[in-house]
């Protein structure tokens, strides 16, 4: 019998396995990351990180305002230490993440049935194609709000 148990109730287990030295593997929810994640079908694989995250790093972290636990990128780490994490499939990032709300680190994911080590070439190429991607767009959106704002004021 297979049942659903929200994540924030896994959470505490997962750290007791993560301090210890293994790993857990789960089905995460939603879209936020496509096309690299599906929602409900593929697995990852978590690890407590060695020192300081790095960018492209992919861990599960606790969004204290949401009071939910987020499976996003880091997109850049800031000169205080706090990381910026923003998931493939969104263009809004969110700031001032900390290592203390980081419960683990991505290691491998499985998609599609492929298991995938994030030490992989083809994977780190990937992280780096859809951060420059995500970037662009957000510099073209950014401008056409501002040709928008622009028109609007001679109408």
């Amino acid at each position: 019998m297979n049942k659903r148990v929200s994540i924030s109730e896994l959470v505490p287990i997962f750290e007791e396995i993560l301090d210890s030295g293994g790993s857990v593997s789960f089905t995460p929810r939603g879209t936020s990351m496509l096309p690299m994640l599906s929602d409900g079908t593929d697995t990852v694989v978590l690890k407590k990180p060695e020192g300081k995250l790095r960018k492209y790093d992919l861990p599960l972290y606790f969004r204290k305002i949401t009071k939910k636990y987020i499976l996003h990128r880091v997109v850049s780490i800031e000169k205080n230490g706090t990381y910026t994490m923003c998931g493939d499939n969104q263009l809004a990032r969110e700031y001032g993440v900390r290592d203390e709300d980081i419960v683990g680190v991505v290691t491998s994911f499985t998609h599609n049935g492929k298991t995938v080590s994030v030490d992989e070439f083809s994977y780190k190429f990937y992280c780096r194609k859809i951060v420059f991607k995500k970037r662009i767009r957000w510099h073209c959106s950014y401008f056409k709000r501002k040709i928008i704002n622009f028109l609007k004021r001679f109408k």
